[in-house]
């Protein structure tokens, strides 16, 4: 009887060892690989809802602000009357009754001397109704005249001009106007000969401030 022992690679204990391990290497092997791909997939989809809640919170911020902005291009918006149309903003309405132009103011009384200016004169016939519930001041500061240009016409401040204009001039100096009462006065301005009225507005504002404001048209 022979007593040779047989290799260790042809016993069955070896090749069961084997198998195990590579059952065990395979197994791991696709976990790992499992596990990448779900957290592969897990991050693309985390990415893209980001991206879609991005993507969606700047829509919402663009048309908030879009919002906003036409918000306040309507409240910041100018309105515009025609001469002989009743224009009110702020409880407070104003009407061009008509407007002229000269080159000189003529005096009624003769012991005061004309008005004269190196451009012309545009004397506007404006009419103010306090329609609040409270008294207003209106004051010929409250107008302006402002071209197409965006040049503006303060009214003029002339002792010259105030004289020759009379009792039409004081109408309109820091006067006080009860409610759903109106007064009708003449507000002047000096502007230069140039100045073509039909592509012109005059800006009247309810108090100092220039709070609320509205343009009425000066062509004839």
């Amino acid at each position: 009887m022979s007593n040779e022992k047989k290799p260790f690679y042809k016993k069955f204990w070896f090749w069961l060892l084997v198998i195990i391990v590579v059952i065990i290497i395979a197994t791991s092997g696709g976990d790992d690989e499992d596990g990448t791909a779900d957290n592969t997939n897990d991050t693309n989809t985390e990415t893209t809802e980001d991206k879609n809640e991005d993507t969606n919170d700047a829509v919402d911020e663009g048309t908030e602000e879009g919002n906003n902005d036409e918000a306040v291009e309507e409240d910041t918006g100018t309105k515009t009357a025609k001469i002989g149309e009743p224009a009110t903003t702020g409880d407070v309405t104003f009407t061009v009754n008509g407007v002229e132009e000269a080159t000189e103011i003529k005096s009624d009384n003769q012991f005061i001397e004309n008005a004269t200016t190196s451009g012309k004169f545009v004397i506007v016939d404006v009419n103010v109704k306090n329609g609040k519930s409270e008294a207003i001041t209106i004051n010929s500061s409250f107008f302006k005249i402002v071209t197409d240009d965006g040049v503006e016409y303060d009214p003029s401040t002339s002792v010259e001009v105030t004289m020759a204009l009379g009792d039409a001039a004081s109408e309109f100096f820091l006067e006080q106007i009860n409610p759903n009462l109106d007064k009708t006065g003449k507000v002047v301005f000096e502007v230069a000969a140039d100045v073509d009225l039909s592509k012109t507005v005059l800006r009247a504002q309810t108090g100092f401030f220039g709070t609320e404001s509205i343009d009425i048209l000066l062509a004839q």
